[in-house]
C-alpha cells in the first residue's frame, strides 16, 4: 500500500471518527473485515475516554478481577451502569446506595427453590410466568421466546449448577483459555462471556451488576470464593485506592488505609 493511499485511508477514518463517533467508524472498518466489532469498540470506547480526560482506571485495573467471598455482595445500585460500556469508570454521585438486595431477587429465590429445595422447575412461579409469557408471544428470561427455549433455560441451569459444584467455580479465562483482553479482542466477541460483574460502592462494599444465576448458585453451594470483574468503581472509593499507593511505605499509615488494608482492591 502507497504511502498516499494510506494517509488517505487514514484521513477518511479521521474524518468519519469526528463526524460519526468513534462506534459507528469503529463499526464500518470492521464490516469491511466481516469481523466482529462490538468487542473492539468497547476497548476504543474506553481508550477514547482517556484520550478525553475522563475518570477511568489505569489499563491493569481494567481487566484485572478479584476473588471475593459471594456473601460479601449484598445489594444492588441505585444505577447499574452497562457491564461493557462504561467498563474502568469512576463516577461520582449517588448512585452506589444500596437499592434491594440480591437474594431477595425472584430469580434467585426461584433457583434456591430449585437447588436447595430440590423443587421441581414447572412447579416454580417464576417458570409458570415465564411461559405464560412466551405463549403470548413475548420475550423473557435472558432472550427466552419459546416454550422450548424456557425448558432449555432451565436444563442449562442444571448443568451449570452440577458443573461448579463438581469442579468449583472457574473464571472466564480458565474455561477459554485465554486472558480477558484476548476475549473482548477476539473478533468473535460475546457480551455473555464475563466473570460475574460488580460495581464498588464508595465505602469498598460491592454492587451487583450481572451475573445473576452464577452468583445465586455461587451462595446456595456455600463457596469462599469467586472471581469477578469490576465495572464501575466510586470516585471516593478510587481516592482511597490512590491514598494508600501513595502511602504504601509509610510507617504509619492513614486511618482509611488501616480500614480497608484487607479489601481485595487495594
Amino acid at each position: 500500500m502507497s504511502d498516499r493511499l494510506t494517509r488517505s485511508l487514514l484521513g477518511d477514518a479521521y474524518t468519519h471518527l469526528r463526524r460519526e463517533g468513534p462506534r459507528a467508524t469503529l463499526k464500518a472498518g470492521l464490516r469491511r473485515l466481516n469481523i466482529s466489532y462490538e468487542g473492539y469498540y468497547y476497548y476504543a470506547n474506553y481508550k477514547y475516554k482517556r484520550l478525553q480526560g475522563r475518570n477511568c482506571v489505569d489499563e491493569s485495573d481494567l481487566f484485572r478481577t478479584l476473588t471475593v467471598d459471594p456473601d460479601s455482595i449484598v445489594y444492588l445500585p441505585t444505577r447499574r451502569f452497562d457491564k461493557w460500556n462504561n467498563m474502568g469508570e469512576i463516577r461520582e454521585g449517588d448512585w452506589d446506595q444500596p437499592d434491594g438486595k440480591f437474594d431477595d431477587r425472584e430469580l434467585v429465590q426461584a433457583l434456591r427453590a430449585r437447588f436447595k429445595d430440590g423443587r421441581e422447575w414447572d412447579d416454580l412461579e417464576y417458570v409458570s410466568r415465564a411461559l405464560e409469557t412466551v405463549r403470548a408471544g413475548g420475550s423473557t428470561w435472558n432472550g427466552c421466546r419459546s416454550v422450548e427455549d424456557v425448558h432449555d433455560r432451565c436444563k442449562n441451569l442444571d448443568r451449570l449448577y452440577e458443573m461448579i459444584r463438581d469442579r468449583g467455580f472457574q473464571s472466564q479465562t480458565a474455561l477459554h483459555g485465554t486472558d480477558s483482553k484476548s476475549l473482548l479482542l477476539s473478533g468473535s466477541f460475546d457480551r455473555s462471556r464475563t466473570d460475574i460483574a460488580v460495581h464498588i460502592a464508595r465505602n469498598g462494599e460491592f454492587r451487583f451488576v450481572d451475573g445473576n444465576h452464577r452468583l445465586a448458585i455461587s451462595k446456595i453451594l456455600n463457596l469462599d470464593e469467586i472471581p469477578v470483574r469490576i465495572v464501575v468503581r466510586h470516585e471516593q472509593w478510587q481516592a482511597h485506592r490512590e491514598a494508600i499507593k501513595r502511602t504504601s511505605e509509610r510507617a504509619q499509615p492513614p486511618d482509611c488505609v488501616d480500614q480497608h488494608h484487607s479489601h481485595p482492591d487495594l
